[in-house]
């Protein structure tokens, strides 16, 4: 069995590692392609995750459009699937790279395997373009990995046979579990919000917005501190430093490797995001997220109250931050109680494909 795994973004590396490492457990061939559509950012998780791609198609140009790495991606990857004649590809959730590579394998008559399938906010503006690509996906996939109960139900709603999906849990906890676990006791500092934002619903006005809310919260609480890894785009970096950046106790850096992000998420008192990721990651290290959107495609652990859903407007941001600071934080066991994952989804996914389950 030979199995490629298209890989694009850092978020998809991250959730791609564990099931990496899962196909060449039970020694099935795992190849690794990366289209470079955030080529910094994913050569950074790369290392971090010592991963190497065995082919790269480089993608990435200043300020492309969706179209541009769309069509690139199409351009480029269907002469490396024939090279690699792979049996599977898989894909992971609901990036330009995803969409892309689905529809490339697709037209190959290559089986398409989507992890993280069922996903949905079922509002095509928001997050934009990433509903409409999950949903696009869900068709052109043979096996649907979904993450948990909620994503299966809103399959089956769809139209998605019942023997093509299978509950597995979330990758990205495979790897964050095992990251932390490596990293050991950690040393512990001045108490810190971390801060996570990329969305493009949210640059010009709303971002200005959750930046002022966070000053609003520093005003109030004279020991915090604001760690905000700032994301490459031009328009996050604008607003951090514009209104944020010269504040005492922010500290604006470039994102982290991956092994320090996750360090600095274990040790968080608050995390504010709008990261789908995170989202995820942060309950099982007993960490509340505040999702500074207006929807949320992950709505499992809201409805638990772990994560909270406080938008984009300033004073319901600073009431969300000030109450989440003082609440106790998480002393037990890791993984924390979580609907995201027990840290062996990977393993479940590469079984299904090794059986033919799906």
């Amino acid at each position: 069995m030979r199995v490629a795994l298209i890989i694009g973004t850092r978020p998809e590396a991250i959730k791609m590692c564990s099931v990496h490492r899962a196909l060449l457990a039970q020694r099935t061939e795992s190849i690794i392609i990366s289209t470079g559509q955030h080529s910094d950012l994913l050569d950074t998780a790369f290392a971090a995750l010592e991963m190497t791609p065995d082919h790269d198609l480089k993608i990435m140009e200043p300020n492309q459009s969706l179209s541009a790495i769309a069509s690139h991606v199409l351009e480029r990857l269907p002469s490396v699937l024939q090279q690699v004649a792979p049996d599977v590809v898989l894909v992971q959730g609901d990036t330009t790279t995803a969409l892309a590579g689905a529809l490339a394998a697709y037209y190959e008559r290559i089986l398409v395997g989507h992890i993280e399938a069922g996903l949905r906010t079922y509002n095509p503006d928001n997050p934009f373009p990433e509903e409409v690509n999950r949903q696009v996906i869900a068709r052109l996939a043979h096996w649907n990995f979904a993450p948990t109960d909620v994503a299966r139900r809103n399959l089956l709603s769809e139209g998605v046979r019942p023997d093509r999906i299978l509950v597995t849990g979330n990758t990205g906890i495979d790897t964050l579990l095992r990251v932390v676990e490596r990293l050991g006791p950690r040393m512990t500092g001045r108490p810190y919000v971390l801060v996570t934002l990329h969305r493009r619903e949210s640059f010009g006005g709303p971002l200005r917005e959750i930046a002022g809310a966070l000053l609003d919260f520093l005003a109030e609480e004279s020991d915090a501190e604001v760690l905000w890894p700032v994301h490459p785009n031009p328009q996050v970096q604008a607003a951090a430093a514009e209104t944020i950046g010269a504040h005492p106790r922010v500290r604006l850096c470039e994102p982290l490797r991956y092994t320090e992000f996750a360090m600095k998420l274990a040790d968080a008192r608050v995390v504010l995001s709008d990261s789908g990721g995170v989202q995820e990651e942060a309950p099982s290290l007993g960490k509340t997220v505040l999702i500074a959107r207006d929807t949320t495609e992950r709505p499992e652990a809201v409805a638990t109250g772990q994560n909270v859903l406080v938008g984009r407007d300033r004073a319901r941001i600073g009431t969300a931050l000030r109450d989440a600071w003082n609440k106790p934080p998480y002393t037990g066991r890791l993984p924390a109680p979580n609907p995201y994952g027990d840290g062996h989804a990977a393993e479940r996914i590469a079984a299904a494909i090794a059986d033919g389950a799906c």
